[in-house]
């Protein structure tokens, strides 16, 4: 099997992932924007997931501006100067670029594109398979039976997504061979890089003069043939435009560069040093994308490092003998961390699988009570055992203990007969006093930023969407590793975060309203809100009669049935039917929101009746037939 190279439009892509990520919604916690950067790694990741080359370069428009500026002063001139908030961001994507070791082709005079078709080229004659990642459609006259286009998500599609292109595919698209898109550029321009192409010739006429004669020279050359005599006359008085702009339009393939395949190697770099970059930049979500190093992986967590013996021996506590030793360790800690593993994210709902604890850094135990599954020993105790050892332990309030999102872990335990006290430090509750601005309050979010710790994900356990299960379904041997590792972070972020609470002068406030605030809410969702359920369906059953009345109202002024709660049939109803005024589109017709109608109340009845009918509906389906269903 052939070789594969991946080749980068750095600026391309770049471009395509500030403008498709809102700038406000990506920075650092100390304020450095990153929204570019982020969709830079998350296409480049992505795309060497999917198509796993063997070897990958990147390339940069050159500052300087290219040949195509000197022949031609108004190529691209309509274009405004890069924003400085993508600007700021340029340094960075190349820092993670050069992190990864992949090498940047840039060269004065010519573009990413231009660098792009001569890496490529040279790439051919090697025997070497070309996949090419950018978001400008120009490098699809690139594609050929070694070299394929990948177009990556944005704007109006979804970020993530992206199109592969063959050759099929670019003639299914334009209707002409990959290598003659440059003709077609040269005969209806392009408005984007401001070519001009031949005033007269539009997209159809192109497409048919180049399926019948071929380049723009050829056509030239068949000048006197060319019908309608329409577009015959336009190339007539246009010849020197239209081979100025097919010299813009085209991609040079022998720019002055060196295709060296060893210094492209995908895996050729320092995954720790990917590590750190990406901690200094808050992108935990991106480290499970990252592509296999030669040099090794960075250093997962290491569980019971200070344990004194073998971590597999201190895992799983699976007999009273365990079980009574914990205990009594327990007791004389001064501050323990738990957490539970469940069936569910729903407290209320959620079975409890196994609890998990952590003495001191490095020293964690996971007890399963659960489990429907056994991979042999060890076995699991059972819960009313451990639940009665565990409870002169949990229940004590002068035993400190701490717990991240500990309302949901208090939750659970007490709906399983096992009230906690003495809880006195949540983690996520710290992390958010700390940095409120934080994308992620997550446990694993937090031991990767502050602990440098590289937790696994739970879904390496329990799967993803159809295929995933729950904790309960998940081998003991498997569940304690990662259990306890939740536990010991929880307990290493403790002094960390107390330390930054304090340097804040936070800490009254997290000690005194907080961490009290945490029982409080525990007691009135425990408490609950009283429903009177048949006095709800009772309401919902006349609203529904009253909703029934309303639309036979509103489906006779119309003239004719219809569905009224759909807003295209509702437009066409309101607007092209009645004839009412039209205040306001949407992509995809009429506008029919609430302050569009309310401007429309005097001008028919039918208004009137139609915000009656969204208030009622609304309120049956949020309220009168959501409630009962929560009861628990």
């Amino acid at each position: 099997m052939a070789k594969k190279l991946m080749l980068i439009d750095g600026h391309a892509l770049a471009y395509r992932a500030f403008f498709a990520l809102p700038v406000d919604a990506f920075s650092t916690s100390e304020g450095e924007l990153t929204n570019a950067v982020y969709g830079f790694s998350l296409i480049l990741l992505h795309a060497l997931q999917e198509e796993k080359p063997d070897y990958v370069a990147v390339t940069f428009d050159a500052a300087a501006e290219t040949f195509r500026h000197e022949e031609y002063e108004e190529y691209k001139a309509h274009r405004p100067p890069m924003r400085e908030e993508m600007r700021s961001q340029m340094d960075r994507i190349r820092q993670v670029v050069r992190t990864l070791n992949m090498p940047i082709f840039e060269v004065e005079g010519y573009e990413a594109d231009d660098l792009i078709g001569s890496l490529a080229r040279q790439a051919s004659e090697e025997g070497v398979e070309t996949v090419i990642v950018t978001g400008d459609n120009d490098a699809l006259q690139l594609v050929s039976p070694q070299v394929e286009v990948m177009t990556p998500g944005g704007y109006s599609q979804r970020f993530s997504e992206a199109k592969l292109f063959h050759e099929e595919d670019v003639r299914e698209k334009y209707g002409i061979e990959p290598h003659l898109l440059a003709d077609y550029k040269a005969l209806v321009g392009d408005k984007s890089d401001n070519i001009p192409g031949v005033a007269g010739i539009g997209e159809k006429t192109a497409q048919q003069l180049i399926q019948k004669y071929g380049t723009v020279e050829e056509i030239y050359e068949h000048l006197d043939e060319v019908e309608p005599s329409r577009a015959r006359k336009a190339l007539e008085g246009q010849k020197e435009q239209a081979f100025l702009s097919k010299r813009l339009a085209t991609i040079v393939t022998e720019a002055p560069i060196t295709l060296e395949l060893e210094r492209c190697r995908t895996g050729d770099y320092d995954r720790q040093a990917v590590t750190e970059l990406f901690r200094e930049l808050e992108f935990r979500s991106l480290m499970q994308r990252l592509p296999e190093s030669e040099h090794g992986q960075a250093t997962q967590m290491t569980f019971f490092a200070e344990a004194s013996s073998p971590a597999e021996e201190l895992l799983a506590v699976t007999n009273e003998e365990q079980l009574s030793a914990l205990v009594s360790e327990l007791g004389q800690t001064p501050r323990f961390a738990l957490d539970v593993e469940t069936t569910s994210t729903d407290a209320m709902k959620a079975d409890l699988v196994g609890i998990s604890l952590a003495t001191k850094p490095g020293r964690g135990f996971y007890i399963p009570v659960g489990h429907l599954v056994s991979d042999g020993p060890p076995r699991q105790l059972p819960m009313e055992l451990v639940l009665d050892r565990l409870r002169p332990m949990f229940e004590d309030p002068q035993i400190p203990k701490a717990a991240h999102n500990a309302k949901y872990d208090l939750t659970v335990l007490k709906r399983h007969g096992l009230e906690v006290r003495g809880l006195d430090f949540d983690t996520m509750i710290a992390a958010y006093l700390v940095e409120p601005s934080r994308r992620g309050f997550g446990l694993k979010d937090l031991a990767w930023s502050k602990l440098g710790l590289e937790m696994a994900p739970i879904t390496d356990l329990i799967g993803r969407g159809r295929d995933q299960v729950t904790m309960a379904q998940v081998a003991i041997g498997d569940a304690a590793a990662y259990a306890a590792a939740d536990a010991d972070a929880t307990l290493r972020l403790v002094d960390v975060l107390e330390g930054e609470l304090r340097s804040r002068e936070q800490w009254d406030l997290f000690r005194d309203v907080e961490m009290p605030l945490v029982r409080v809410l525990l007691d009135m969702e425990m408490t609950g809100v009283a429903l009177d359920v048949d006095e709800l369906k009772q309401l919902s059953s006349e609203m529904y009669q009253r909703i029934q009345e309303l639309e036979g109202r509103i489906q006779t002024l119309a003239g004719h049935p219809f569905n009224v709660s759909s807003t295209q049939q509702l437009g066409e109803v309101l607007f092209e039917e009645l004839g009412l005024p039209v205040k306001a589109r949407t992509k995809t017709g009429y506008s029919t929101r609430a302050d569009v109608l309310e401007e429309l109340r005097s001008e028919h009845e039918i208004i009137d009746l139609i915000l009656e009918h969204r208030q009622l509906t609304k309120l049956k389906s949020t309220y009168l037939d959501s409630l009962p269903l929560l009861v628990n």
